[in-house]
């Protein structure tokens, strides 16, 4: 379930991601928000303690010990995301 990318905007992505192989990218997804790309691979699930603030959410990646992003799947296959702070 991977998305290809051709161009610029593949190359910018790339760069970005050079910690994955080339499967890795190849299958992972990838979102823009705010201006900033994310991995879907990145985002850790959000599960129990110490987490309930998260409670709804299906992953979170932190930006600080305080703040973070978060995201949830919908069934037509877009995500929605926001910020968190605790």
């Amino acid at each position: 379930m991977g998305m290809y990318f051709w161009g610029s905007l593949r190359q910018e992505l790339l760069s970005q991601f050079d910690y994955l192989s080339v499967d890795d990218f190849l299958s992972t997804e990838f979102f823009k928000y705010k201006g900033y790309w994310y991995a879907v691979t990145d985002f850790i699930r959000v599960i129990a303690a110490p987490h309930e603030h998260l409670y709804g959410w299906d992953g979170y990646v932190s930006d600080s010990y305080f703040s973070g992003v978060v995201m949830k799947y919908c069934y037509d296959g877009t995500v929605i995301v926001g910020r968190y702070c605790s």
